[in-house]
């Protein structure tokens, strides 16, 4: 399969590098050798790239690698392993940085793989690393424009199982190509870095890149999640293809979303149909909740109008039964981060509560109460039958199925 692409990447040739093909699994002196999971990486010396206040600023590097996407890469590696029933499936690594992700995919999991990157310091950095790694068999390292690769593949006659977008930025650019080559059933895993615009803290930028006219509320984070996602779905519709998100997380400085895809227009009306809604939001008192129309919404307790936004994903981010599975999965992976097995022990509680989480010190200053422990207030919710977590999004925010003065009521009487 990987024999059709190396005759078609054999022309890439940039002298200036050649000098890391002749000792590929030699680290030079502004250079070390990390460990990640179970890959071996060749990188730029991450001490140099260091801010004053100690931070690592991975953009300064000549390739990129953030050491803090660690977790969005350990459930890319629990995802496949939960949801691929062979080894032998062909996925692509669009945006392979050093090519940490696709080699990991190759270890962990399986498969066979294109691990891509436009930057040549980068191509070269990933044919090191496949090297390093003794992969050379399943994987290929290219140099090519992302959409130009996607493009070519679908005249290729070759069909993509897994397909990863993971940009410094937003993934925009890359959404509308990236479902063509795929498989009729396939998957695809999508990053987006740009947080600020997707929660709404730059609105002229939320509206140009993903469609919205936002305002500032309490669950930000999950609004960023919510809108991803409905950006997806409209764009994937627009070609003959539904989206199922099958698990998808905020984390530190980035959106990150695993779907399932499937080549079908019944399917993508149904849910454009059936998933896309609005929001309605009372910022003075917080409450909150999904409508299917934007002009059938209920008025504020304080008689005010709701500010109403949207189209937005309403229906579920994650599937309880594959957040089940995953973390079964993570029982044989002793190499994982803690923090993965903690975000996917909160996603297995989240995913059975379709509601917006609520910023209980937001809340509480609306009440003008102190805020109490959070474990302590989900222990009374689930006395009175409710459902309720924290969320994996917000330290200080909680998933309730109890409604909002059903939940202020509580705060008030424990205050």
């Amino acid at each position: 399969m990987l024999d059709i692409f190396r005759e078609i990447n054999n022309n890439i040739i940039i002298d200036d590098y050649n000098m890391y093909i002749a000792s590929p699994n030699i680290a030079s002196e502004r250079e070390e050798i990390i460990q990640e999971g179970l890959a071996k990486l060749i990188v730029p010396r991450i001490e140099l790239y260091k801010r004053e206040d100690g931070s690592i600023e991975p953009a300064w590097m000549p390739v990129f690698y953030n050491p803090h996407a660690v977790v969005s890469r350990d459930l890319t590696v629990v995802f496949l392993k939960t949801t691929m029933n062979t080894r032998n499936f062909f996925y692509i690594d669009l945006l392979s940085g050093t090519g940490i992700r696709g080699i990991r995919i190759g270890l962990e999991v399986g498969g066979y793989g294109l691990l891509n990157d436009v930057d040549p310091r980068a191509y070269y950095y990933i044919k090191r690393n496949i090297s390093l790694n003794k992969l050379e068999e399943r994987l290929e390292a290219y140099n090519q424009e992302a959409n130009t690769l996607l493009n070519m593949l679908v005249f290729s006659g070759i069909f993509v199982d897994y397909i990863d977008v993971d940009p410094y930025g937003s993934p925009v650019p890359f959404i509308d190509s990236v479902f063509k080559p795929l498989a009729k059933r396939a998957f695809i895993g999508i990053s987006a870095t740009d947080l600020a615009p997707l929660s709404c803290t730059h609105p002229h930028k939320t509206l140009v890149r993903y469609w919205d006219r936002c305002i500032k509320v309490d669950f930000s984070k999950e609004y960023a999640l919510r809108l991803l996602l409905a950006n997806i779905a409209l764009r994937s519709a627009a070609l003959g293809f539904s989206i199922t998100p099958f698990l998808s997380m905020v984390h530190r400085h980035y959106v990150r979303v695993f779907l399932e895809v499937e080549r079908s227009y019944s399917r993508a009306y149904k849910q454009i149909s059936g998933c896309l809604g609005y929001i309605w939001y009372c910022p003075d008192t917080l409450e909150r909740g999904y409508t299917k129309e934007a002009i059938d919404v209920p008025s504020c307790s304080s008689g005010k109008k709701p500010v109403v936004f949207g189209k937005i994903w309403i229906c579920n981010t994650t599937i309880p039964e594959i957040a089940e599975r995953a973390l079964r999965e993570v029982n044989t992976m002793n190499f994982l981060n803690p923090d993965t097995i903690k975000i996917l022990v909160l996603l297995k509680n989240e995913a059975e509560i379709n509601t917006l989480y609520v910023r209980l010190d937001k809340l509480c200053g609306v009440l003008k109460i102190n805020m109490p422990k959070i474990n302590t207030l989900i222990t009374k919710l689930r006395e009175k039958g409710f459902k309720a977590t924290r969320t994996h999004m917000d330290i200080r925010g909680i998933k309730t199925t109890a409604p909002l003065e059903e939940l202020k009521e509580i705060l008030l009487k424990s205050s």
